[in-house]
């Protein structure tokens, strides 16, 4: 408020900018971790090592054993500690694995509710499994080739069984992540798994034709990829992708 001066009140000053906000704390464990964590990361307790025992990392930080033990169980709960029970145990450093990047990705993209239909899954698809595709050609392994082609052939065996059709499918999808030797990009594909055999994407495979013709495309981009030519793994790929939302929308009438 203020007057026809143009005075300003102590209230208007309190609600303007240019104050100072309210700051925020960390609690002590919060540190702790903090700093642990740093020193994991740059390696200065490698992975496999065993920390301190925790009355000696409580003498050593001077907090209190609960602050210490809160602050390690954040640590296991990323994934950079695990316990080793027993008078000998403790707390060993650790890095999170594949596995569990897998597991975090699975439970957000099942948390959301997604399905093969999903906007920004469909997205992600297109962008993603082309460069899967051009990596595993440039990187695949004979071993991963074979599983490729076993998951073919479990498509044209389970061509008239769609649930056992859609598994050695979206089977096949993960093995040419795999193959592209990229954890990330993998990762995605293998939490994405179960997402892609759900939802109108999926439905469009009780059609005969559907599936035919998917599997036929499979064939033609694993050649590509035994043949380790990326570029043509990459356009097959991406268009075998975009083939299959334009067959969805075609049949929905959009």
């Amino acid at each position: 408020m203020s007057d026809k001066s143009g005075t300003t009140t102590s209230a208007t000053r309190a609600s303007g900018t240019g104050l100072i906000t309210p700051v925020r704390v960390p609690k002590p464990a919060e540190l702790f971790a903090d700093m642990v964590r740093e020193k994991i990361f740059s390696g200065e307790f490698p992975t496999g090592e065993m920390l301190p025992p925790e009355r000696v990392l409580v003498e050593q930080s001077q907090l209190s054993r609960a602050t210490v033990r809160e602050g390690l169980g954040v640590l296991k709960q990323q994934g950079l500690l695990i316990t080793k029970p027993g008078r000998s145990g403790g707390s060993i450093v650790s890095r999170p694995t594949e596995k569990d990047l897998v597991g975090s990705i699975d439970l957000y993209v099942q948390s959301q509710g997604w399905n093969s239909d999903t906007r920004t899954l469909v997205e992600s698809r297109e962008i993603i499994e082309p460069w899967c595709a051009a990596l595993a050609a440039h990187r695949r392994t004979d071993d991963q080739l074979v599983v490729m082609r076993e998951q073919n052939d479990a498509m044209e065996a389970n061509i008239d069984r769609v649930e056992g059709y859609l598994q050695a499918s979206s089977a096949w999808h993960v093995a040419v992540a795999t193959a592209s030797h990229n954890a990330l990009l993998s990762a995605f594909m293998h939490a994405s798994r179960q997402a892609l055999m759900t939802g109108s994407s999926a439905t469009r495979f009780h059609e005969h034709s559907a599936r035919e013709q998917t599997w036929q495309a499979h064939l033609v981009i694993t050649e590509a990829i035994a043949e380790q030519d990326a570029a043509r793994a990459y356009e097959l790929m991406g268009g075998h992708v975009r083939a299959g939302e334009e067959t969805v929308a075609h049949l929905l009438g959009q």
